[in-house]
């Protein structure tokens, strides 16, 4: 029995893992990820049945994030690739603010203040290293990685 062990160009072995980073992060997180967690998903509300958005649109409980989609658009805009000799880091700031000028998105996140009464963990999926390998972000990623490093082997 014959075993053959390659040794792949550490440039080109880089440089397939962060392009497999970056495809995750545009296809994966900014596109899939983040529209499931602000239109596709429905998250519980308070005990009263329908409210008015400032959309005009009557919500009724669960409902999604979006409303005007100033959240969600805070976040994608935000939105910041990093790449150094040693580093390959992405962050997203929401910072969206409501009409007293105060940014919201804590408010949403831990269900904390008057008019976020339930938390709503829309980054958790991404932000808590514990659970990420179990989520669908994290399994995304390393579908991701292992395609880029199976190409590489292939060649």
């Amino acid at each position: 029995m014959a075993i053959t062990a390659r040794i792949i160009n550490q440039k080109l072995l880089e440089n397939a893992v962060v392009q497999a980073f970056e495809t995750w992060l545009d296809e994966d997180v900014n596109k899939t990820h983040w529209d499931e967690q602000f239109g596709d998903k429905k998250w519980k509300w308070r005990s009263e049945p329908l409210t008015e958005r400032e959309n005009g649109e009557l919500a009724g409980n669960p409902r999604d994030l979006y409303d005007l989609g100033n959240l969600y658009e805070s976040g994608i805009q935000s939105f910041k690739l990093v790449k150094s000799t040693s580093l390959v880091e992405a962050t997203w700031h929401w910072d969206a603010r409501n009409r007293s000028g105060e940014e919201y998105a804590w408010y949403v996140h831990e269900g904390e203040g008057p008019h976020s009464p339930l938390a709503r963990k829309f980054t958790d999926d991404i932000s808590m290293a514990a659970t990420f390998n179990r989520k669908a972000p994290g399994k995304a990623l390393k579908l991701r990685l292992i395609t880029a490093l199976s190409q590489l082997n292939a060649n």
